[in-house]
C-alpha cells in the first residue's frame, strides 16, 4: 500500500517499482486515516509506504495493533535532517524503515534498530540487508570536503542516465566526480563514526516533492507589487509548505498561473478564511 505519490525518483522507487519484484501495489490518495485502515485490512497488504510524519502518527494512535497483516513500514522523510531526532518506533508486530530523500539526487533507507531508535549511518555502502556477503549495494554514503553529504551508487538519480565508461584509447575524458553532493551539511560522529545531518542546503525549501529556491520565491512575489509576500512555512507532512500574500490574492493566483509557474506558488496566495 502506498500513500506517497509517485511523482518523484522516491515516490517511483518505493512505490511503482514495487511492482518489478511481483508484488502486488495498491494505491492511498493522501490521507484518510479510517480509509487507509478500511484499505489496507481489505487488500491484505504487508507493507505500507508513507511519508515518515504520517506514519509516526499512525504509531500515536496505534494503528498497527488493528492491521493484522501489516509488518512493514517504509517511512519516507522529506526532511531527512529530522530523522535522528525522531520518536521512538513502538509497535513489535511491524518494522520500520526509514528512507532519506535528497530532493532529486538520490536517497537510502536504513532499518530501524531493535529499541525503535533510528539506525545508525555509517558511511560506505548501504544494501539489504546490511554486513551480509554477496548482499546488493544499493547505494553509497561519504562525506565531500565541504562538510556535506555525498552519494554514489544505483539509488542515485544521474546513475540511471549515465553514459557507458569511454574505452581506454578514447579522447574523452573521464568524469573526475563519480558522486551526488546533496548539499545537505553533516559531519562524523566522533564516538560511534556514523553520519550525522544537521541542515538543509542553504537557500532551498522543499515543499513536498518539489524544491525552491528562497531567492526565487522572494523575486515572483515582487511581481505582483508593492507588500505581496511568498514565504515557506515549517509544515509536519510536507517539510514546508507555501504561504502568500498581495493586495489582491486573486489577481495574484492568475497572473501566476498565467505565467506557468508551479500549482503550490499559484496557490499560495489562495484566500484564507480565519475563524474566530
Amino acid at each position: 500500500m502506498s500513500a506517497f505519490t509517485p511523482s518523484s525518483f522516491a515516490g517511483l522507487t518505493s512505490s511503482l517499482v514495487w511492482l518489478l519484484s511481483g508484488g502486488r501495489l495498491a494505491l492511498h490518495h493522501p490521507f484518510d486515516g479510517d480509509a487507509l485502515e478500511r484499505q489496507i485490512n481489505a487488500d491484505s497488504c504487508d507493507t505500507l509506504i508513507a511519508p515518515a510524519p504520517m506514519t509516526l502518527r499512525l504509531a500515536e494512535i496505534d494503528l498497527p495493533s488493528r492491521l493484522p497483516t501489516l509488518r512493514n513500514v517504509i517511512a519516507l522523510w522529506r526532511t531527512p535532517e529530522q530523522v535522528a531526532s525522531s520518536a521512538l518506533w513502538t509497535s513489535e508486530q511491524v518494522k520500520l524503515t526509514d528512507v532519506y530523500l535528497f530532493g532529486e539526487a538520490g536517497l537510502f533507507g536504513a532499518r530501524r534498530t531493535a529499541d525503535g531508535a533510528p539506525a545508525p549511518i555509517m558511511p560506505g555502502p548501504h544494501g539489504a540487508p546490511r554486513g551480509v556477503p554477496g548482499m546488493s549495494i544499493a547505494g553509497e554514503t561519504l562525506l565531500t570536503p565541504r562538510g556535506t553529504l555525498a552519494l554514489r551508487g544505483p539509488m542515485v538519480t544521474v546513475a540511471a542516465y549515465a553514459p557507458p565508461p569511454p574505452e581506454r584509447d578514447s579522447l574523452v575524458l573521464r568524469p573526475t566526480q563519480d558522486y551526488v553532493d546533496t548539499g545537505y551539511a553533516a559531519r562524523l560522529d566522533r564516538s560511534t563514526g556514523a553520519i550525522f545531518i544537521t541542515s538543509p542546503p542553504s537557500g532551498i525549501v522543499a515543499v513536498g516533492g518539489y524544491r525552491f529556491l528562497s531567492q526565487d520565491l522572494q523575486e515572483w512575489a515582487k511581481r505582483l507589487g508593492q507588500g505581496a509576500l511568498l514565504t515557506a512555512l515549517p509544515d509536519r507532512l510536507s517539510g514546508y509548505r507555501l504561504a502568500g500574500r498581495a493586495q489582491d490574492n486573486a489577481r495574484g493566483r492568475e497572473a501566476l498561473n498565467e505565467l506557468g509557474l508551479n500549482p503550490l506558488m499559484v496557490e499560495a496566495f489562495r484566500d484564507r478564511t480565519i475563524l474566530g
